[in-house]
């Protein structure tokens, strides 16, 4: 008996708003190099490809290359304050708790694939009691590749116990689901990572994306909050 389809999460912007925390540990950072906060706004407009490009695109007046070393020091800086940080505003959107309990008790098998890394993402996972429902979180660094690269989800499928067929290079979509399943996203790299591997999308509106991005990639379904 085939299993219903899996579903697979962003988490920030998607299951939860997370700018604060976001915001409070990159404006840490900035002001450690001397530098003004940005609002959150600001911050906003620097996430989604996990915290190394969350650092450059906040930090262009430091003028380093993508290349420079400089940078691991002021990720250091950002981890440091973000293992204390990660947690203190961070909440769910409305409805997330019931329609993710709903789609568990029908079957559906559910993880989360962030580009966040992943000793943030599980620890917000547990902190918002999200844990028992998605067992398997897949963070930016879990893997050398993060979203929009498919892998992240393919791996978060397997751990799901939905293995892929065996191929020459892994991206093909499980076979024993009844459907190709769904990843549920509020930014372009979701889009992209979930089209790649093969699944259905659902673009997030009330996220941190920006919704005529969103669109002009084009999705098959728009939520303008959690579950609908």
């Amino acid at each position: 008996m085939p299993h219903p389809p899996p579903f697979l999460f962003d988490l920030d912007g998607t299951l939860a708003d997370t700018i604060g925390d976001i915001a409070a540990s990159t404006n840490h950072v900035r002001t450690a190099c001397g530098l003004a906060p940005l609002p959150l706004e600001g911050v906003r407009n620097c996430i989604g490809r996990g915290a190394s490009t969350l650092l450059r695109r906040a930090l262009p007046e430091l003028g380093y290359g993508d290349e420079d070393l400089r940078w691991h020091d002021l990720l250091k800086i950002y981890v440091a304050h973000h293992d204390l940080q990660c947690t203190e505003t961070a909440r769910l959107y409305p409805g997330v708790r019931t329609y993710l309990t709903a789609l568990a008790e029908r079957g559906h098998r559910m993880a989360v694939v962030t580009n966040k890394p992943e000793r943030f993402a599980v620890v917000v996972v547990r902190h918002l009691g999200l844990a028992e429902l998605l067992p398997v979180v897949v963070g930016g660094d879990t893997l050398p590749q993060k979203k929009p690269d498919p892998a992240p989800l393919f791996f978060a499928l397997r751990q799901l116990g939905c293995p892929l067929p065996d191929s020459s290079d892994g991206r093909t979509a499980p076979t024993h689901v009844s459907g190709p399943g769904t990843m549920v996203g509020d930014g372009e790299a979701d889009l992209h990572a979930g089209r790649a591997a093969g699944l259905r999308t659902i673009a997030c509106l009330y996220g941190y994306g920006r919704e005529p991005q969103l669109r002009e990639l084009g999705a098959d379904a728009y939520w303008t909050r959690f579950g609908g």
